[in-house]
């Protein structure tokens, strides 16, 4: 009996294990389950750790104070198949849905819905490419436009150098999230140059829309124009064109104007330059300080000054080639104020006889500097009706109705002056009847020039106060016009010699004339290899000891331990 009860004991002291260790395995495992769920809700910011040193799926502070500042829901869809997911773009986009409330991630399979990305665009899309929508307006980023590539002459190839997405995602939100875009319009019609796809891209990254304009074609700048882009003419302006493009400047227009050293003269162009204070010298800007060029004493690196285009520049390079001189007017006009954004040495000279230039030394006839060869310049101007009117005379006398107008009344004035020939007899005829009836009605006209005088007064202390009314309420807007002396401010192997100084120049400059208050420009993450270069004598030494030294030194003390315990 005794050894029964003693089983019977020791088999419910198991049991009691047995349940004590099946309910804690429950807890554990529903504890568990519970953890993954609170850890999967929790943005991923805090769950995945981007140890990488480009952080690529990292928010910058930028996109979150964006994402912060967001009223409007905004949905991401993620073109992509499970299995073809790009890890840097899934990851990132993790990041924007949980950096805010208002970010919806939604993911197309491409394959399930075939047609879904034809009502953004007519385009066809890579996969892992995003639509970005906000309400009825939307924005679309291919995949293939993520990532930047560089030729890589020494291989051959192309290599992969940058990542973008964060950029062009963060800038798409922050224009849906804004409302309409400023648009920028190119002239076009004098063999202008072209913005290159990865200044454009530049330019649609601050929110930018650019349009092309051709102002023969045009009666005016368009009303929608927030500022317009003169990128180096090789022919001058009309005088039709030159009349629009002060009417819309002298109405508050902004205007970036780029010009290059030619033969041609452009007095129209010149015109605007001088009307708004700056002139340029005679011939190309050389520097004899060899802290300001660059291989050649005409490939300047100008001083970059402190102003609202370039603040984010002190101390950074940009490359102008073959530049011309500008200089300030010192009689500017009451509101017009003038500011150098790029600025040559004391030592800088201008170089007059470029066709016959010999040498690149300081010659006689020779201009001294310093220059100017990058300036804004701003003036509040008040829209009177005089000045609307004026400028509104001014586009008026170019337009072909107005042409066709002044053919008629020129028709009209003949036959005027003919009917004034025949009326000169009458007149005579008439001269002794008008000077009876003159006597007669002199004493009525003496009575009722009192009561007239009286009223003249009281209209004019009326019309005075309705002026002064209307001169406290007379709108104002303010001009900007920015001016660079080179085109190779928009050329891409010179932007790429200053690290991308000349870019972000021109970028900010295109954001001061629109207004831009504050602009959303991440930089491209840096995916680049990053090769280890040793120098021959170190790579010679470093192959005697890892290849020689060390595994001798390995052999020589275990061949001594071996020797050392057998004698023992």
């Amino acid at each position: 009996m005794k050894l029964k009860a003693i089983k019977l004991e020791k088999e419910r002291r198991l049991t009691k294990h047995g349940s004590y260790s099946l309910a804690l395995t429950a807890v554990v495992i529903a504890a568990a389950v519970v953890v993954n769920l609170i850890v999967s809700e929790l943005p991923s910011k805090y769950t995945q750790i981007d140890l990488t040193s480009a952080q690529l799926s990292v928010l910058t502070e930028q996109s979150e104070e964006l994402l912060d500042s967001l009223t409007e829901d905004i949905t991401i869809y993620y073109v992509v198949q499970d299995s073809n997911r790009d890890t840097n773009v899934s990851r990132l986009l993790e990041r924007y849905a949980g950096a805010s409330g208002h970010i919806k991630l939604v993911e197309k399979d491409p394959v399930r819905y075939p047609k879904f990305t034809e009502q953004y665009t007519d385009a066809s899309l890579t996969e892992n490419s995003v639509i970005i929508e906000c309400g009825e307006q939307s924005r679309v980023i291919n995949y293939e436009d993520m990532y930047e590539s560089e030729f890589d002459y020494e291989y051959y190839s192309y290599e992969t150098t940058g990542f973008d997405a964060e950029g062009q995602i963060t800038s798409a939100i922050a224009a849906l999230s804004s409302g309409n875009l400023p648009k920028v319009y190119m002239l076009t019609g004098h063999n202008e140059m072209t913005v290159g796809t990865s200044l454009q891209s530049s330019i649609e990254k601050e929110n930018v829309e650019t349009a092309e304009l051709n102002l023969i074609s045009e009666e005016r700048v368009p009303e929608d124009a927030d500022a317009v882009m003169i990128l180096s003419p090789q022919q001058d302006l009309t005088d039709a064109e030159t009349q629009k493009l002060f009417h819309y400047l002298k109405t508050g227009g902004r205007a970036v104007i780029v010009t290059d050293y030619t033969d041609v003269e452009m007095p129209n162009l010149e015109s605007v330059l001088e009307y708004y204070g700056m002139e340029k010298a005679e011939g190309v800007v050389l520097e004899s300080d060899n802290g300001h060029y660059v291989q050649v004493p005409y490939y300047l690196l100008p001083e970059v000054e402190s102003t609202e285009v370039s603040e984010d520049l002190t101390g950074s390079y940009v490359l102008l080639a073959a530049a011309q001189g500008l200089t300030v007017s010192d009689d500017l006009r009451d509101g017009l104020t003038v500011t150098n954004v790029l600025s040559t040495s004391d030592n800088a000279y201008s170089k007059t006889d470029v066709q016959n230039m010999k040498t690149y030394a300081k010659e006689s006839g020779d201009i001294d500097g310093p220059f100017a060869v990058g300036a804004i310049a701003s003036e509040t101007v008040e829209l009177t009706e005089e000045l609307l009117a004026e400028a509104a005379e001014d586009t008026g006398d170019v337009s072909l109705g107005t042409a066709l107008d002044e053919l008629q009344i020129a028709d009209d004035t003949a036959e005027e002056e003919a009917g004034t020939e025949e009326a000169g007899a009458t007149e005579e005829e008439t001269g002794a009847e008008e000077a009876d009836v003159a006597e007669e009605t002199g004493a009525e006209e003496a009575d009722a020039a009192e009561e007239v005088t009286a009223a003249e007064d009281t209209s004019a202390e009326e019309t005075e106060a309705e002026e002064s009314s209307s001169e406290g309420e007379t709108e104002t807007a303010e001009t900007r016009v920015a001016v660079f002396t080179s085109s190779s401010l928009l050329d891409e192997s010179a932007n790429q010699m200053v690290s991308g100084g000349n870019y972000r120049l021109f970028v900010n400059t295109v954001s001061w004339l629109c207004g831009n208050e504050t602009t959303v420009s991440i930089p491209v993450k840096n995916i680049s290899t990053e090769y280890l270069t040793v120098p021959a004598a170190s790579a010679s030494f470093w192959s005697i000891v890892t290849i020689g030294i060390i595994p001798a030194g390995f052999l020589l003390t275990g061949l001594y331990t071996w020797l050392k315990r057998r004698r023992q």
